[in-house]
């Protein structure tokens, strides 16, 4: 072909997806080629083989792995704002539970970022056809999630935290989001709440929509009303549904917030408002953290052991390496009763 760059690229070793977009490709379509797996017709196999030997791609891991000896690590990628990631408790506290199982078994966690899910299955696709990683763990699963298909294609050992498609070398780790919802609203209506507002966290996550059902199940089922607003979990757009809710004429007496982030700028935009908590409105966080326990006043939360959850994707992903069958112990969740939480005015 000519005109074709046949050197390696000046950013310096070639990568799966230098391969992908000189052959056309995607890069899942790259990783079945070179790991000589169902999925890509003979043809474009041996386009794609042919470019990769002129562009002198060289899986270094992988011949690692050839030789017997495993890269003894597993690959997550966070597809999420970099400032979400910092602020949010919930990753530090599964981060260290997935860190604390895996290192009592010499394994390491390859940790990266990503800007959509386009980019993540790259990312996958590059390190299985490296051999860079023995596993994957991925959270947040989507409806009609692609890495999902990605992964089921590739077959390549793949834990889904929260999601519930189950094959022969991926399983999922179920989240009970149902039950938990249950608890949180049985705290809020215990106390009287009959107008009960949920700012929720991006609507495209699987788990999100079963807490969006599971709220409007209960809700219509005690008779009280309830209402959605998305916050994706962005500070800015929490403040934005806050203000649009208590906006109205009959807002809500309770809000329910998926992260302490939002309901923390919930809290400020209330108080902005001249609405005082508990008194005018009681607030809820999805999530617990030692900051919720400083706030003036305090926040009532919902405490998930994440580092619990982290634990226990980790396991199941050792089980699933060594052909065990995945066990599933359940996650405890219990709501923390503080000040931000009371019997509605009036």
């Amino acid at each position: 072909m000519a005109g074709r760059n046949t050197g390696s690229p000046r950013s310096g070793r070639v990568t799966i997806s230098d391969i992908a977009r000189e052959a056309g490709v995607t890069s899942g379509a790259v990783s079945l080629a070179i790991n000589g797996k169902p999925g890509v017709s003979d043809i474009t196999r041996a386009r794609i083989l042919k470019i990769a030997d002129e562009m002198r791609w060289r899986p270094n891991h992988a011949a690692k792995t050839l030789r017997g000896k495993s890269p003894r690590s597993i690959g997550l990628v966070l597809t999420r704002p970099e400032e979400v990631v910092g602020e949010e408790v919930f990753f530090t506290k599964f981060l260290a539970g997935v860190g604390s199982v895996l290192s009592q078994r010499g394994y390491s966690l390859q940790l990266q970022l990503a800007t959509d899910l386009a980019s993540e299955t790259a990312i996958h696709a590059e390190w299985i056809a490296d051999g860079r990683v023995d596993g994957i763990l991925v959270l947040d699963p989507r409806l009609d999630d692609p890495r999902v298909t990605h992964l089921l294609e590739l077959g390549h050992p793949a834990v889904i935290v929260g999601g519930d498609v189950d094959g022969e070398a991926l399983v999922s780790v179920r989240t009970d989001d149902t039950a938990f919802m249950r608890t949180v609203l049985d705290h809020l209506i215990s106390l009287g709440h009959e107008r009960i507002g949920y700012i929720t966290g991006d609507q495209s996550f699987a788990h999100i929509r079963r807490r969006i059902d599971a709220f409007t199940d209960f809700t219509l089922a005690a008779g009280i009303w309830g209402i959605t607003l998305p916050g994706d979990f962005v500070p800015q757009r929490a403040k934005d549904a806050t203000r649009k809710l208590m906006s109205s004429p009959k807002g809500p007496t309770a809000l329910i917030f998926d992260s302490e982030v939002m309901a923390i700028a919930g809290m400020a935009t209330l108080t902005e408002m001249g609405l005082v908590v508990p008194r005018d409105v009681s607030v809820l966080s999805w999530e617990d953290s030692a900051t919720c326990q400083v706030l003036h006043p305090t926040m009532t939360a919902l405490n998930r052991d994440a580092a619990a959850l982290g634990r226990q994707a980790a396991t199941g992903m050792l089980q699933l390496l060594d052909h065990e069958p995945v066990s599933e112990p359940e996650v405890a969740a219990a709501v923390m009763p503080r000040e931000s939480t009371a019997t509605p005015a009036g």
